[in-house]
């Protein structure tokens, strides 16, 4: 029988964030696959801790690129490493950060797996995003407002931040300078953002100002409307 490939969110960082459904999961899965991409190698096996103890891991290439022929073809290799256990029976859960289904690596060789007709499933994790608001201890939105959740590093996302609502940027520390200088020429919004949320060195700001350019990449910016 085929074993099917389990996307699985461990959250934005905090262990007790992890869902009882991502444990249950990783305790069934024999072989669990993390990404090897510089940014957060580690950070999804050191949320799942004790839980990989015996496991196999297999750690799969996710090159910070935009190059989409290098990410295919990066991704087609990965795809192939986990199709041989899926071949053999083994069910393999993906480890990823937050929540699988926003700007996660594990979707890309979900789709790639599916379309090859192996057994896919998704186990949603706590996003960034809502962490975040969390421990700025504010809502991300109320009645009627929108939400809008922005890749920060893309050039077009200064657009998105004239839609209404809230914005979330999501991934920011390597483009935070410029999100500053967009957020300063729209004083309407007043933006706050967590860096390394749920991490060890957690840093929570109640203003850009005070973020230098050294900023994890692991930073979320929430900008809302004063009147919000």
């Amino acid at each position: 029988m085929t074993g099917t490939f389990i996307s699985v969110g461990v959250g934005p960082g905090d262990p007790q964030l992890l869902t009882l459904a991502a444990v249950d999961t990783i305790e069934r899965c024999r072989v669990v696959a993390l990404p090897a991409s510089g940014a957060g190698d580690n950070a999804a096996a050191r949320i799942a801790g004790a839980l990989l103890e015996g496991k196999e891991l297999l750690y799969c290439p996710a090159p910070m690129s935009r190059d989409r022929g290098q990410l295919q073809a990066v991704f087609a290799q990965n795809a192939d490493l986990l199709a041989g256990y899926l071949d053999r029976g083994e069910n393999v859960a993906f480890l990823t950060l937050g929540d699988p289904t926003v700007y996660a690596t594990p979707m890309y060789l979900h789709r790639i797996l599916k379309e090859r007709g192996y057994p896919t499933r998704i186990v949603p994790g706590v996003p960034s995003f809502c962490a975040a608001a969390a421990a700025l201890d504010m809502p991300l939105c109320e009645g009627g407002e929108m939400l809008h959740v922005i890749p920060a590093s893309y050039p077009d996302s200064q657009l998105a931040l004239d839609y209404p609502g809230t914005k979330v940027l999501m991934k920011s520390g390597r483009s935070l300078q410029q999100i500053k200088k967009q957020l300063a020429a729209r004083p309407q919004l007043r933006a706050r953002a967590v860096e390394r949320c749920g991490m060890p060195g957690q840093v929570l700001y109640e203003d850009l100002k005070q973020i230098d350019e050294s900023a994890s990449y692991f930073t979320v910016v929430i900008a809302k409307e004063e009147s919000q």
